[in-house]
């Protein structure tokens, strides 16, 4: 039991940037999109990107998960938004240049400028290896028994709920800094940062499932 309750906190605190992660660009992402040039369509369609390619990732992580360990995928998913989010900030530094422009006549030009095509590209990265919440179900599924399941599905909800509050409340405040939007955005890449390390140093990984190597080559496809 000592060892569920030591081994519950990390997993808390990575489900908590992962809510964090996503939430974080809320407040600022439609202003970002107007700035670097593009309009209300592009933000649609970017804002579809994150969860899109979760749907896409998720699921194989999973699987990946049962194979190799909760931990490793964890780390994955963490490094990943690191990843994404060290794009995401390289948008602020290049020029307004535009790659796309497409008038489409029932709803207006489509205008894909330089800047924005890093920010789909960093979405999609950090979506693809989004399955933060997904991974941290199973690994509480393992860690926990009979009496205490259900009250620890409950702290991983919390969890990510408060990473939903803390997002957009912790962009607004640093968006109104004379660094604007980019400020928010190297808060996030330094927290998912604080995640990777959580994992390598404080998460305990619980026992993947055992496969045959038929059932892992199918996994993996």
């Amino acid at each position: 039991m000592s060892e569920r309750k030591f081994s519950i906190f990390p997993t808390l605190l990575v489900n908590f940037i992962g809510t964090f992660g996503f939430s974080v660009v809320i407040p600022f992402l439609a202003f970002l999109v107007m700035k670097f040039g593009g309009n209300a369509i592009v933000y649609g369609v970017l804002g579809a990107v994150y969860p899109a390619f979760q749907l896409i990732g998720s699921p194989l992580l999973g699987k990946w998960s049962d194979i190799y360990g909760r931990k490793k995928i964890l780390l994955l998913c963490e490094i990943g938004s690191l990843i994404g989010w060290g794009i995401f900030l390289i948008s602020f530094y290049l020029p307004h240049k535009e790659i796309i422009n497409i008038n489409i006549f029932f709803s207006g030009p489509l205008i894909i400028t330089l800047p924005i095509l890093i920010l789909f590209l960093a979405r999609a990265v950090d979506g693809v290896t989004g399955g933060n919440n997904s991974v941290a179900n199973a690994y509480i599924a393992d860690i926990s028994g009979d009496k205490d399941r259900n009250k620890n599905f409950g702290r991983l909800s919390i969890s990510s709920n408060v990473g939903f509050i803390a997002g957009p409340a912790l962009a607004g405040v640093l968006g109104s800094t004379s660094l604007g939007e980019m400020l928010p955005v190297i808060a996030a890449l330094l927290i998912s940062l604080t995640a990777v390390f959580i994992i390598i140093f404080l998460l305990r990984d619980s026992k993947p499932i055992s496969y045959s190597d038929h059932d892992k080559k199918t996994a993996i496809k």
